[in-house]
């Protein structure tokens, strides 16, 4: 059984075509659970109405009491979904016809694999091709080849974007909601512990298009250059990011690799404690962990060390 979550929230421009590129897929997906995050425009509608007019039994929209943020959508949505393989969707990209059938066929010729993400495309809102956009983070090989990632390279890093992947139930069992909306997100968390439950791979084929229109909810809040506006804000994102890696570290069975994790958190603390109090000696301090910096900000260490500056100085 295939199913596809969908994390939803005032996407009435674009929904329909998302709709209705999962519907076309060439090897058709058994559930969609489509979770709306108390939109205040047609989306609700819109969805009802796709799903009515194409006699879709398996797919539906569940309706959130209150805004819970997109983390949690997705993670109410995966909750909900029964399907041997779940894939996510966001509300605003375009899957390839054959985005299910190659990822599934991935999957079987590699059985132990816990976690699949594909290559994609990036257009913008009249759905043109945006070349060289800068926001894709896995390079240019689309070769059709299996690219396994490890738990070390995603320390401190979400560079695996949700809309593309997919995973198998099992990681259902330790996928513990956590909020992560600040710096990281439910992707990192899902492929992060995909690394520690059989592996986390990449497929070097594009199989979607990310719709880049610049009010997606998760570039604009994952994104190193805004997600952090103000100076709460970046705490409450140090303090996130020191969570999930708690909770992950506390999965990891080799000592080596628990040595990685505790590493980062106490990195994670300095800057959390330098922010919380403005000392501008812990923060001079912090100089000599350039490498890091460099290490889990994949070579833009000096940037967020002094944006840590600029931020602790903007106190409220």
């Amino acid at each position: 059984m295939i199913s596809v979550a969908i994390a939803a929230y005032n996407g009435e421009r674009f929904i329909l075509e998302q709709l209705e590129s999962i519907r076309c897929q060439t090897v058709p997906v058994d559930e969609v659970i489509i979770g709306d995050d108390c939109s205040t425009d047609q989306t609700v509608e819109i969805c009802r109405s796709f799903i009515a007019e194409n006699n879709l039994t398996g797919w539906r929209v569940q309706l959130h009491d209150e805004n819970r943020g997109y983390c949690y959508n997705f993670y109410d949505a995966i909750e909900e979904c029964q399907g041997d393989v779940i894939f996510l969707a966001d509300q605003d990209d375009v899957w390839h016809p054959d985005k299910v059938e190659k990822m599934m066929a991935c999957l079987a010729e590699h059985p132990d694999l816990a976690v699949l993400s594909s290559r994609y495309g990036v257009i913008d809102a009249e759905s043109n091709p945006i070349p060289d956009s800068g926001v894709t983070y896995l390079g240019t090989v689309y070769d059709d080849s299996l690219e396994m990632t490890t738990t070390e390279s995603m320390i401190g890093c979400s560079y695996i974007r949700g809309f593309s992947l997919c995973f198998r139930k099992k990681l259902k069992e330790v996928l513990r909601p956590i909020d992560l909306q600040s710096l990281l997100s439910h992707d990192w968390l899902i492929s992060i512990l995909g690394t520690l439950q059989g592996g986390t791979g990449i497929l070097n084929t594009v199989l979607a298009e990310y719709r880049y229109h610049g009010d997606n909810v998760t570039l604009s809040s994952m994104s190193r250059k805004t997600r952090v506006r103000r100076l709460e804000k970046r705490k409450k994102g140090l303090r996130e990011s020191i969570e999930g890696h708690q909770y992950v570290a506390g999965l990891v069975a080799l000592p080596p690799l628990q040595k990685e994790f505790e590493s980062f958190i106490a990195f994670e603390k300095k800057r959390l404690r330098f922010l919380e109090t403005g000392n501008l000696f812990r923060w001079i301090a912090l100089f000599f962990k350039m490498s890091q910096y460099n290490r889990y900000y994949k070579g833009n260490g000096i940037r967020v060390w002094l944006g840590d500056l600029s931020y602790a100085l903007k106190r409220e």
